[in-house]
């Protein structure tokens, strides 16, 4: 009897195979294109473990859904720690909201796939913060104050409007 593999784990391996050749072309390159430095494109090794899960996603199907915030976070991450090797560190002390958005990113992310409500509460919390700390940041206050001020407002609207109709339910 001959032990095969099973057929969910060749597009890993597939896949797998691509991921290594291409790593192997971003250590060649970084000896030919000072612009392609491995001391720059470090992050690409963060996109490892995304392909991965996102590999176990299309397999498993919507049972897998929850891999899609890791991916997210990942997939933000990398592309802001490139951002940050091609501009400056010294940014960071500046963008530091972006850790916010890579989770609330993928928690929206997954409501829109699973379409449940409550997933709208950690994006709108994460997502929220980063927009006032980065309008706190750019001397946007007012925009900030708007933001707050809708938003206290609407969730004040909303709870008297659903106490109405608890009310007219009994």
């Amino acid at each position: 009897m001959t032990d095969s593999p099973r057929p969910a784990s060749r597009p890993a391996a597939l896949v797998l195979g691509v991921i290594i050749i291409l790593l192997g072309l971003v250590f060649l390159l970084d000896k030919f294109f000072r612009f392609l430095s491995i001391d720059r494109l470090w992050p690409l090794f963060m996109l490892i473990p995304a392909v991965l899960l996102a590999i176990v996603w299309v397999e498993k199907g919507r049972e897998a859904a929850g891999v899609v915030v890791p991916i997210t976070i990942l997939v933000f991450y990398a592309g802001y720690f490139i951002w940050l090797n091609y501009t400056s560190w010294g940014y960071s002390g500046a963008t530091w909201p972006n850790y916010l958005i890579g989770p609330g990113l993928g928690f929206l992310i997954l409501y829109f796939i699973e379409r449940n409500s409550a997933l709208l509460i950690p994006a709108a919390v994460l997502l929220g913060l980063a927009a006032v700390f980065y309008g706190v940041f750019f001397g946007n206050t007012l925009a900030v104050g708007i933001l707050l001020l809708g938003t206290g407002l609407f969730l004040i609207v909303r709870a008297m409007w659903m106490l109405r109709l608890r009310k007219k339910a009994d």
